[in-house]
């Protein structure tokens, strides 16, 4: 089983992971850290990738009716 896995994220979905470390509570850090590294290593390690990337906004395409 690989340690690592490559996945496509945008800019955006990026932030929102960066938003939910910034916002762990000890607990829940303290698991993080227990078994995959310190949560802000993680969120620098993230916010470098997230600041080398294009920032322009994305528009999302709804192809289905709304349903009201």
């Amino acid at each position: 089983m690989p340690h690592e896995k490559n996945v496509s994220l945008n800019v955006h979905e990026l932030g929102v992971i960066l938003s939910a470390l910034q916002l762990l509570d000890s607990g829940d850090e303290y698991q993080i850290g227990r078994y995959y590294g310190s949560a802000r290593a993680i969120h620098d390690r993230l916010k470098k990738v997230y600041d080398s990337m294009d920032h322009s906004t994305l528009y999302q395409v709804n192809d289905c009716e709304p349903s009201f």
